[in-house]
């Protein structure tokens, strides 16, 4: 059945202001074994995991090691691997070392263009390699994150995974997520974080932020105009549509 943002429209109002867990448990009812939690091992992405962990809910956790990671993100991976015994970590990989890489096309990252190729080859390429995998992709965007995001809704589509993108702590203010990772000093929580770095992705392209600038200034900070690396179909505001089982569609969205 093909699937468009429309006919998630119902879902949305539904689950609009939800308590993530509920958003959670709805997933895995819904998609059993077919959904997955998709996580770069930063502090939003950590709490999902341990809400669904702690809730006894069973998801793979996906991760993408682009090979050019800090070891301090490797690390709270390989925790929360260790820790959270409902969840499955899956680790995906490039296809070329960054090495092999730099060797036959150069050090892409330092044109925008480039960026966008690097991009795509070291986090979104290893993503499509498992098309069909899974029907649903669990993230951790939220609308306080503003930019692109400030609109992300509960549901959403990727067309590239053929898959739905959800999003359980969309409408969760930041002050929630403080409280919770507060509360819970259990969280597997990247280092990273209390280093400066309040986003984290490879480490060529991220930086310390200072107090006095925006969240997300220290990536891609030689590169001006770049926020985001394209995995996220939100950041790309692509319009999309997905073909998913008959029974499932109807599972998640009522006869039509």
């Amino acid at each position: 059945m093909r699937i468009t943002e429309g006919d998630l429209a119902a879902l949305n109002r539904r689950f609009d202001g939800a308590d993530p867990l509920d958003i959670l448990r709805f997933t895995r009812a819904t998609f059993g074994d077919r959904a997955a939690i998709l996580s770069s091992m930063q502090r939003a992405g950590a709490v999902v995991c341990h809400l669904a962990d702690r809730a006894g809910l069973a998801f793979d956790v996906v991760f993408v090691d682009t090979g050019v990671l800090h070891v301090e993100t490797l690390a709270t991976r390989d925790a929360l691997a260790g820790s959270h015994r409902h969840l499955r970590v899956v680790t995906l990989q490039p296809e070329r070392t960054f090495a092999q890489q730099t060797a036959e096309e150069g050090l892409l990252y330092l044109s925008k263009e480039g960026q966008e190729r690097c991009c795509d080859l070291r986090k979104s390429a290893p993503l499509r390699a498992i098309r069909g995998r899974y029907d649903a992709l669990l993230s951790a965007l939220r609308r306080d994150e503003g930019g692109e995001r400030a609109e992300v809704q509960a549901f959403s589509l990727d067309a590239d995974m053929n898959a739905l993108r959800i999003h359980p702590l969309a409408a969760l203010p930041r002050e929630s997520l403080d409280r919770y990772l507060a509360d819970h000093p259990d969280v597997a929580l990247n280092p990273l974080h209390s280093m400066g770095f309040p986003t984290i992705g490879c480490f060529p392209c991220t930086t310390p932020v200072r107090p006095d600038e925006l969240e997300r200034a220290g990536r891609w900070r030689h590169l001006a105009g770049v926020e985001y690396c394209g995995i996220n179909p939100v950041d790309r505001a692509a319009e999309a549509a997905v073909d998913l089982d008959d029974a499932l569609a109807t599972r998640l969205l009522g006869p039509r």
